[in-house]
């Protein structure tokens, strides 16, 4: 997918479907929250039009961030980042005039000290792994540093499971 060019929007339905379909979010997500010390997991889609659908464990943390226009200076959702389909720490990713609003909206407001994004392709679209822990120690930080196997691992189950409500929501 060639997406340099392009200019990314939220979906039309970005903020209601954050908090729709609740029962089937949450079971997906609670099968992977708490492994690896997860507390926050997000999964964003970026379609064939170019608009950016997400599903939350936190769904506040996302209708805050894409209520403002906030998003666009997190570099996780920009096509320069997102296309090397690699992964970054959140505080890598905000740019440096808006660090201390996106630090605050999505880490210390949820008290998430440890987030980081990956991205990968899935059927020629873009797909954004966010995740987050609560903890702070040494340890949490030596394993979200090291191991993005085990992150991506996650975000592909929530992603194959999920996939019917994205292309649902893209459809309507």
């Amino acid at each position: 997918m060639n997406t340099t060019e392009m200019n990314i929007t939220p979906h039309p339905k970005l903020l209601d479907m954050l908090f729709a379909h609740k029962s089937n979010v949450c079971a997906v997500f609670n099968d992977v929250l708490g492994l690896h010390d997860v507390n926050h997991i997000a999964i964003s889609w970026i379609n064939n039009n170019h608009e950016l659908l997400s599903f939350s464990s936190t769904p506040a943390l996302e209708f805050n961030l894409f209520n403002t226009n906030l998003w666009r200076f997190d570099k996780t959702f920009q096509p320069d980042w997102y296309q090397l389909c690699t992964q970054s720490s959140w505080e890598a990713l905000y740019t440096q005039d808006h660090y201390d609003e996106l630090y605050y909206i999505k880490q210390a407001k949820h008290q998430y000290p440890l987030g980081i994004s990956l991205a990968a392709n899935v059927a020629d679209n873009a797909i954004i792994y966010s995740i987050a822990s609560h903890k702070k120690c040494q340890a949490a930080r030596e394993f979200f540093a090291h191991h993005y196997d085990d992150f991506y691992k996650m975000g592909e189950y929530c992603t194959r499971e999920l996939m019917p409500l994205f292309l649902h929501c893209d459809q309507d």
